[in-house]
């Protein structure tokens, strides 16, 4: 109650301040004592009520923020199916708590769509998930320049790539982690994950349950006990900025990663899952380019068993960078023969402010030996950081 008064009279205070009335009474006498002309009195009074009216609020403390990526999408497949759908993709809530400058917790809101019951044939549901909820803790009088998640953290490479070398997240997954990519893991899993990040050099490694936020705990392959996964990246940021996240309409950046996994007894299987990636980006206000190889290997006759590219491109010719033409093309050749593909995506995006970009875009599957996964989508997207 005492806040909410104090709140109430910090405002009542400055609304009189920028009114031009002197309510301050040690201001007011100097005023009337002539030490202080009208205008003097009036100027520091407001200069006060600038200081005074944040006392109230321990908001410095609190950061919200979120993305929500929005549009239209029509999909024309080779198997006679077509739809076309307006989409809430994803919707993402942020919240951070700050103990002090660095040390937080984040709890993240996952709005998103899934197959009712994991069942295609009974289509899509919105759904509600936890994808971050951590506790961030530095470490850097231990380990310099390293801190640390524990709970629902990020795992050590999507996050890394969806902020250096492909920045449509809201049209599709990187190849990584899309379906008909490589389909590997997603960006977030219960376990630690340590961060170190210096101006030439950054590095995330950890230890995870290994499937996913999605599914923690997933036993769908097996009988077998679940398993730690140990995962690890290690970046050569050759220009340097290794230390935060690029802004690719203004910077330039060059870097070079390595990325590896096992997640042991993978999903209650009888065998390990492991990854093993190397990755390249190179960008600069007018454009970028970026790559990589993946290679995997899981039980006999997955699809994730195999290798696979990618390459992407950007080039932002006019509007001060603001307009994007992008591409890429994606390879997948797994052991098992049915599940070889090729991804094609192609648009142009508009950057209309911090806040907004416009995406207009394709994407093209084709599969080499199972033409009923073919598909051509074209999509419209709002997407929106806040």
């Amino acid at each position: 109650m005492k806040k909410v008064l104090l709140t109430a009279v910090s405002l009542t205070f400055a609304g009189s301040v920028f009114g031009g009335e002197i309510s301050d009474p040690v201001i007011k006498k100097l005023y009337e004592k002539g030490i202080l002309t009208q205008e003097e009195a009036v100027q520091l009074q407001k200069d006060t009520a600038k200081k005074e009216i944040p006392v109230s609020s321990k908001s410095k403390k609190l950061k919200f923020g979120g993305k929500a990526y929005i549009g239209y999408t029509f999909t024309d497949k080779n198997n006679g199916k077509d739809e076309g759908n307006f989409e809430i993709r994803r919707g993402y809530f942020v919240t951070k708590f700050f103990f002090n400058k660095k040390d937080h917790l984040r709890f993240t809101f996952d709005v998103t769509k899934q197959y009712k019951n994991e069942d295609p044939n009974q289509g899509n549901e919105i759904t509600l998930k936890i994808k971050h909820l951590y506790l961030y803790k530095d470490i850097s009088k231990i380990i310099p320049a390293t801190g640390f998640e524990l709970g629902i953290a990020h795992t050590p490479w999507l996050d890394y790539e969806e902020h250096s070398g492909w920045w449509y997240r809201s049209i599709s997954k990187t190849f990584y982690e899309a379906k008909d990519g490589a389909n590997l893991l997603p960006s977030a899993d219960a376990g630690i994950d340590f961060k170190t990040k210096t101006e030439y050099f950054s590095a995330e490694y950890g230890i995870f349950d290994g499937e996913g936020y999605d599914h923690i705990g997933r036993k769908d392959k097996g009988s077998k006990g679940n398993k730690p996964m140990v995962e690890g990246r290690a970046t050569w940021h050759i220009l340097g900025g290794g230390k935060k996240k690029p802004k690719p309409l203004s910077q330039t950046y060059g870097n070079l990663s390595l990325h590896a996994l096992n997640s042991f007894n993978h999903r209650g299987s009888d065998d390990d899952l492991t990854v093993y990636q190397i990755h390249g980006v190179y960008n600069q206000p007018l454009f970028l380019v970026a790559g990589q190889y993946i290679k995997s290997d899981w039980y006999k006759g997955s699809e994730n068993k195999g290798n696979g590219y990618s390459f992407n491109f950007e080039i932002r010719p006019i509007m001060d960078h603001k307009i994007s033409i992008f591409g890429r093309y994606d390879r997948w050749n797994s052991k098992k023969d049915t599940y070889d593909r090729k991804m094609y995506i192609y648009g142009i995006a508009w950057h209309m402010n911090k806040y907004v970009t416009w995406i207009v875009n394709g994407i093209t599957a084709d599969y080499d030996k199972n033409d009923s996964k073919d598909y051509k989508k074209y999509m419209i997207t709002a997407e929106v950081h806040y």
